[in-house]
């Protein structure tokens, strides 16, 4: 098991987290085209969670600032991400098929509708974000493991977030639901007591197992709906061809033989442009449910739009961001 562990959490304290959220929402509510702010979830974990704003624009109306580039390297790991960002009537379209919790009105109006789907409606989707979250932590862990580094903050913030698909998935026991249940306890304790490598080592080995088992052995992949039976492209080096016969994997490039032995995550980022995955994953044959199939066209307008007037943000779309 000889890995390379990078990106390992350092705290932060709480008050800082509201100070970077108060200077970018400073430089959005100076933005006439910015009609509302919602800051999504809560620091749980200090030092280890992340910052995730909403922001929402007057429809056809391109905003152009990239705002992380001009961060510092503190503002950077707080806001790991691009803010997410799309029109209004985008977001009255979308609201009720994600689920995006803890909403809290930052700046602006109050634009969530309210509106809710059927009992029966909400459970298909469940499902199927569930699984489109289990399939892109495997792609992540895939990765991780042909290139033998590991992002520890990445598992700790991606680790806990399977709670959500195991409860949709209504997994409440098992081996899968215990390893969950161990990062979640990790996060809580972290800056008192960090677990070693060697067993971080060795639940990102298990956790890796029990999702391969579950999509190759217990074909849970199969179960999955995709717009299309055709290939998709992920990222840039990883691609996922829908409705294959079998749940494989094929690669390209090569993998230097002494990744792991360098701590830097520019050495991913190279190591990613000389090596390339595609996941052929198979799908369900059965006809896509309405709900779902309304979700996959409001997104792919999302998509375009965020394209054409939202390039440096992130669209409210699924884990897979399937285009």
């Amino acid at each position: 098991m000889n890995y390379k562990l990078i990106d390992y959490p350092k705290y932060v304290e709480r008050d800082t987290y509201q100070k970077y959220t108060d200077k970018l929402l400073t430089s959005l509510k100076k933005i006439n085209e910015v009609v509302a702010v919602y800051t999504v979830g809560h620091v749980s974990n200090p030092g280890i969670s992340d910052i995730d704003l909403l922001i929402l624009v007057n429809n056809s109306t391109p905003l152009l600032q990239n705002f992380r580039a001009e961060m510092t390297n503190e503002e950077k790991y707080l806001f790991l991400h691009q803010p997410y960002a799309c029109s209004v009537d985008d977001f009255k379209k979308t609201e009720m098929f994600t689920f995006l919790h803890n909403y809290n009105l930052a700046h602006g109006k109050e634009l969530r509708t309210g509106e809710k789907l059927s009992d029966n409606e909400i459970e298909i989707l469940k499902k199927q974000t569930a699984l489109e979250f289990l399939l892109k932590m495997y792609i992540q862990l895939y990765a991780q493991k042909k290139y033998k580094t590991i992002r520890v903050r990445d598992l700790l913030l991606h680790g806990k977030a399977l709670i959500y698909d195991l409860e949709f998935l209504n997994i409440s026991e098992g081996k899968l639901f215990q390893l969950v249940q161990t990062v979640i306890e990790w996060r809580n304790n972290w800056f008192r007591k960090a677990p070693s490598d060697n067993e971080i080592i060795n639940w990102f080995e298990n956790l890796f197992a029990e999702l391969h088992h579950s999509f190759t052995t217990e074909s849970l992949f199969s179960e999955l709906y995709f717009p299309e039976h055709k290939t998709y492209q992920l990222s840039k080096n990883v691609r996922l061809k829908a409705g294959s016969q079998k749940f494989h994997v094929t690669q390209k490039g090569y993998i230097f033989p002494f990744i792991q032995f360098i701590k830097s995550k520019k050495a991913v980022k190279l190591q990613n442009r000389l090596c390339s995955f595609q996941f052929n994953v198979p799908a369900t044959d059965s006809a896509i449910p309405k709900v779902i199939s309304e979700r996959f066209e409001i997104e792919k307008q999302i998509r375009d739009n965020g394209r054409k007037y939202l390039p440096h943000f992130l669209a409210m779309t699924s884990s897979l961001n399937l285009r």
